[in-house]
């Protein structure tokens, strides 16, 4: 799923030619111009380090070969000395006829006197037709470069055999695909790939020193420009600590209500990172938490802003990424409208309301702030959650993958979107009718044709527009927009926008294109930002799409082997799990698994999470779909009856304090009684057991206020990397029982839990029966 905003990594690679080579064991200078003049001539870059216009950026991966082997053009019209280097070593130009050696058998002498005098010997050769020594400087590194075009990966894998001698300090994979080896043999280094590219196979080899005196490194770069502290001062009334680089930049950076600057640098030691921290000494540190990959962050604030920072490493290389911000919505002084009126609504510190008979009747359709949830911020233009909206079914098919040629069917995503659908779990129709107990019903119209975009997929694949400061793909909507324009041509599309706020209630995309790991090619529900000069959203028959899903239709042929293994071309499956679970994003829920990786909170057992199966009661108080619950209040114990919660979405909710104008959004527990039927039947089925589960919610509110509107969002989520107010509190995890279970049986108890406050539940249960319809549980109260 495409997350709404998640923050990008920026990278930005400077490669900046280093010409003084330091070794550490001698600390002698080495005069790296005098040495390769021989070999490189009056033309070497090294000269062209004051003229900028004039020398190439190098990158040591794969894509280096853009400069260093871009075939014989680039040659013919680099440096003399490449091609007279070349000539001296053969008379003639082309292979000999009849013969499997190659024209190059050697490195010309002043080749060899270039090697030996910065390395102290010659490297082995690659016997080849082409090949080119050019001088290397990426970072602290400096060296040589060589390298061939036309020899194969099996003539690369004996070349590599001839470093037998030097120590294999590492292999990678580079952002190519392509395996670097890194080699090393006293104080110098050798990495080195096979790759093809643009038809073409190459080797590259990269030999060089490291930089170093004494001991310790040293950077070109030692402070901010004059005009980097100046956008420092301006915003944050100071300038941060700066981190000695070899290379950097300084970005504006805006990211939801953060605003200000990201700093961010190429080849820094995870030690040098270590020491930087210690110049915050005077900040204060808030937080640290950990991304999906695994990277530390470190959360810093002084004043009224924040410095959010992380080493890690990427490609083979060593970054460190610094956004510098403040909160727009804090009373910073910014004119996007925010007044700094936040506040965060909970029940913490409201006690229990009066109940009868140790329970009270919770109706959340009385509460305050149900309908603002879904009326206002983030859902305001959204699906309605009640009632018949309409949605549309596009089926798209690109130039270049017909549905045609690929055997796709519109008879197939009608049967996975229609009533009484033919498939292998339940159409989303039938889905969301039973599990919102009829309160939702869709009315789904699936195009009898495919729509053709003009432009093949590629086309749409690489289009972006900025973004409030960001580059975001906007080819699925611009895919969207033709097929509206055109329909709007044959169908009054206003039909579609059930409660009349101007909006389609909900656009369903399914292409031709095949699963893939980006975006274009994966599933997910997404808002439309694709406008006009005004920046308006098209509109056609007075309406406009916002929310959309968009998916490949070989999702509907998902299948998984013995081995787990996943297949997108089962013809034999229709499978509507994963477009189930992206409506759910459309009509307001939430993701429950982890992105980050850190935790499990639903263990994969829901739609929202990563198995099929039906909505959980949260998800169903947040919809709409449950308006009442019983809390319970006793003063001692109390027994109660719970149905089968597929049957009426039956509830208990305990909880030590309750607020009943927050309704379903403040922090509780819910009880429920699962059976493995219904939509839980089957592959949908959660657990090995049936038997009692019990969630912890804390779905409180943050409240705010923007261009004197009152907005509302919930204010944690599963997914901690992208959790926007930077907590860690989940807001659905399942609790296990005293077996360490999902489920509870007969004679299992809940056990002692503290809510996110740090305290302890003030009650517990133990079920008593679990029959065929219903279970009969007992609460105590425990303190």
């Amino acid at each position: 799923m495409r997350e709404t905003a998640d923050m990008k990594k920026l990278r930005f690679l400077l490669i900046l030619p280093i010409f003084i080579i330091l070794f550490s064991a001698s600390c002698t200078v080495i005069d790296v111009k005098e040495i390769l003049s021989p070999l490189f001539g009056s033309s070497s870059s090294v000269e062209n380090e004051s003229s900028p216009s004039g020398s190439d950026d190098v990158e040591k991966d794969s894509s280096s070969s853009e400069n260093s082997s871009s075939s014989s053009e680039s040659s013919s019209s680099s440096s003399e000395s490449s091609s007279s280097s070349n000539e001296s070593s053969s008379d003639s130009s082309e292979k000999p006829e009849d013969t499997n050696e190659y024209i190059y058998q050697s490195f010309t002498p002043a080749e060899k006197k270039t090697f030996t005098e910065l390395f102290g010997e010659v490297i082995p050769f690659l016997p080849n037709d082409e090949y080119y020594v050019e001088e290397y400087g990426y970072q602290r590194e400096t060296g040589v470069n060589y390298y061939t075009i036309g020899n194969t990966q099996a003539e690369f894998d004996e070349y590599r055999q001839a470093f037998s001698a030097y120590e294999l300090t590492d292999t990678y994979q580079d952002e190519y695909g392509d395996t670097w080896y890194t080699y090393q043999k006293g104080d110098y280094y050798v990495d080195m790939a096979y790759y093809e590219e643009n038809g073409e196979s190459c080797v590259d080899v990269y030999v060089y020193v490291i930089e170093e005196n004494g001991g310790a490194l040293e950077h070109l770069h030692t402070d901010f420009t004059s005009d980097e502290k100046k956008a420092f001062i301006d915003l944050f009334g100071e300038v941060i600590p700066f981190l000695p680089n070899d290379e950097y930049g300084v970005d504006e950076y805006t990211y939801e209500d953060e605003e200000g600057l990201n700093f961010y640098t190429f080849g820094n030691t995870q030690a040098e990172f270590d020491e930087y921290r210690q110049a915050f000494s005077a900040y204060e540190l808030t937080d640290t938490y950990q991304d999906e990959y695994g990277d530390t962050w470190y959360i810093y604030q002084k004043g009224d802003y924040y410095v959010d920072m992380a080493y890690y490493e990427e490609n083979g290389e060593s970054c460190v990424d610094v956004y510098v911000y403040v909160l727009t919505g804090s009373g910073d002084g910014g004119d996007n409208g925010e007044t700094g009126n936040d506040e965060l609504l909970t029940n913490d510190g409201k006690g229990l309301p009066q109940g009868t008979d140790g329970v009270y009747e919770v109706d959340f359709a009385s509460a305050s702030y149900v309908k603002n949830v879904t009326e206002q911020g983030s859902y305001q233009y959204g699906c309605p959650t009640v009632g018949t909206p309409g949605v549309l079914v596009i089926p798209v098919e690109f130039s270049d993958a017909t549905a045609q040629s690929r055997g796709y069917e519109i008879s197939t995503i009608q049967n996975a979107f229609g009533k009484d659908g033919q498939t292998d779990y339940y159409s989303l129709y039938d889905y969301y009718r039973i599990s919102s107990y009829g309160r939702l019903t869709l009315d789904i119209t699936v195009v009898g044709e495919w729509f053709r975009p003009k432009n093949a997929s590629s086309y749409y694949e690489s289009a972006t527009m900025d973004y409030y400061g960001e580059q975001v793909a906007i080819g699925d909507q611009m895919v969207m927009d033709e097929a509206l324009a055109y329909l709007s041509q044959t169908m009054d599309l206003s039909k579609f926008d059930s409660d009349g706020n101007g909006t389609i209630d909900a656009v369903v995309l399914v292409t031709t294109l095949d699963v893939g790991e980006d975006d274009f090619h994966w599933a997910y529900r997404y808002w439309n930002i694709y406008a006009d000069e005004n920046e308006e959203c098209y509109e056609y028959d007075g309406v406009y799409a916002n929310d959309y899903l968009w998916a490949s239709y070989q999702f509907l042929h998902e299948s998984y082997d013995e081995n787990g293994e996943v297949n997108y071309a089962d013809k034999t499956a229709v499978n509507t799990y994963t477009y189930i679970h992206e409506f759910g994003h459309i009509l307001g829920a939430d993701d429950y698994y982890d992105t980050a990786g850190i935790d499990s909170p639903m263990g994969g057992c829901d739609i929202m999470d990563s198995m099929a199966g039906d909505h959980n009661a949260y998800t169903k108080f947040h919809l709409g779909w449950l308006t009442s619950s019983r809390l319970v209040t006793t003063t001692s114990s109390v027994t109660l009856r719970l149905e089968d919660f597929s049957k009426n979405g039956d509830t208990i909710i305990v909880a030590n304090d309750w607020d009943p104008t927050l309704g379903a959004y403040q922090e509780y527990y819910i009880v429920v009684y699962y059976k493995s039927q219904g939509l839980n039947a089957g592959e949908g089925g959660y657990f090995l057991r049936d038997g009692i589960v019990v969630y912890h919610v804390n779905a409180s509110l943050y409240q705010y206020e923007y261009d004197g509107e009152t907005y509302y969002d919930v204010y944690n989520n599963n997914t901690h990397v992208s959790d926007e107010y930077g907590t860690e509190e989940n807001l659905i995890e399942y609790i296990l029982s005293d077996e360490e279970t999902y489920t509870y049986v007969v004679g299992n108890y809940l056990p002692a839990v503290k809510d996110d406050g740090g305290e302890t539940l003030a009650y517990t249960f133990t079920v008593d029966a679990l029959e065929d319809g219903f279970a009969t549980l007992t609460f105590t109260k425990t303190a």
